[in-house]
């Protein structure tokens, strides 16, 4: 009987020690995670964080191995970073007890962290890559399937090497616009990202798209045209026709414009402005009934168009063109190296118009694009 008890005692006392040991392993915070089939940086995220926001951490800490954020490769490990005690229980993290006793960081000024910026800068000047960041929902403009990945990005790409100023420079790929200018250019995890539009900042220079960004020269100006379906009898030829029509300007493809007439024009003239994530998304939204109108490059709109197989149910409204817009390259004000990059850019762009190779460039690309519609 005391055998017996001493037996149960000594297999609690396993047991115990077996989930105390459990317990111990499971104590970490951070470490690495290996991408399985079916993952998304926001999936991750939301699994180990329990906050999809979290996706842009992940992403910071691995911007070197992971090529573009919505195309990640099964098999990949990436370094979770700790945030809130969590992850928990991951291979390589690091312990709780010793995250929790970690003496905080006090808070730096805006100019210490600016000099901290600065200071990293100078020291990783040489041979670092410029990191460039582009999405492919901008077709004929930028995309990875079409020739030399579209017409601006081969501007980009052609301005960096006449200026041999800024070192290598790197292309990175995120089709989700809405993040590449908050949080990915104003937290540092890119440089430039083009096209973009400069806003008009004269009556309202407070604004974070006029304080907090710079832009270069425009690489290039289009008309922004009305795509409407046929037969439903819209029509633009006076402002007054904009006046509570439901217009869906995809985000970063109708945010500013010379002239004026930009997506808070719209707004303005009482257009009821609509704006999705993507150039296809507006045109669902039109053939479906729940936008009147498209606003949108005449060349970029002909593209998705026929890349949909809607050519023939949408009409442009070529008579009256909304705006005249260009496409630049933009830096965050945060970056110091935000006024030299963009220097730097409009310098190869002058030294490619004062040769004769940006008409060349624009011949090419105009032509496949004609021929192509």
């Amino acid at each position: 009987m005391i055998r017996c008890t001493s037996a149960w005692a000594a297999a609690v006392a396993l047991s115990g020690a077996v989930v105390s040991g459990a317990a111990m392993a499971q104590e970490t915070c951070g470490g690495l995670y290996t991408v399985q089939r079916g993952d998304s940086l926001s999936l991750i995220a939301d699994r180990l964080y329990k906050d999809v926001g979290q996706w842009s951490a992940i992403y910071r800490t691995n911007i070197e191995i992971i090529a573009s954020p919505d195309a990640i490769r099964v098999g990949q490990t990436y370094r979770m970073p700790c945030i809130n005690g969590l992850p928990a229980g991951l291979d390589g993290g690091m312990p709780v007890a010793q995250a929790a006793m970690a003496e905080p960081q006090p808070a730096r000024s805006a100019v210490e962290v600016q000099a901290h910026r600065q200071r990293k800068a100078d020291e990783s000047r040489k041979g670092v890559d410029v990191k460039l960041l582009a999405g492919d929902d901008f077709k004929p403009f930028t995309n990875r399937l079409q020739m030399s990945s579209g017409m601006i990005t081969d501007i980009v790409n052609r301005a960096f090497v006449a200026n041999d100023d800024t070192g290598a420079h790197k292309f990175y790929w995120v089709n989700d616009r809405s993040v590449h200018l908050d949080p990915m250019l104003s937290e540092g995890m890119v440089d430039l990202a083009f096209p973009w539009r400069k806003p008009d900042c004269g009556g309202d220079a407070s604004s974070a798209l006029c304080a907090d960004y710079v832009y270069s020269e425009p690489m290039f100006e289009m008309l922004v045209v009305l795509f409407t379906a046929k037969g439903s009898g819209v029509t633009y030829q006076q402002e007054a026709d904009l006046d509570g029509l439901r217009v869906c300007a995809p985000l970063g493809h109708a945010s500013a414009s010379r002239q004026g007439q930009s997506a808070g024009y719209l707004a303005r003239v009482g257009a009821r402005l609509q704006q999705p994530a993507s150039a296809g998304d507006c045109f669902m939204r039109l053939v479906s009934g729940s936008a009147d109108a498209v606003a949108m490059n005449e060349f970029t709109g002909r593209v998705v168009l026929k890349d949909m197989g809607l050519g023939d149910a949408v009409e442009l409204q070529l008579s009256r063109p909304l705006a005249i817009e260009g496409l630049h390259v933009v830096a965050h004000r945060s970056n110091p190296r935000a006024e030299a990059l963009i220097a730097a850019f409009n310098d190869g762009l002058d030294k490619m118009r004062d040769s004769g190779e940006y008409l060349k460039v624009i011949d090419k690309h105009m032509s496949s694009i004609w021929a192509g519609l």
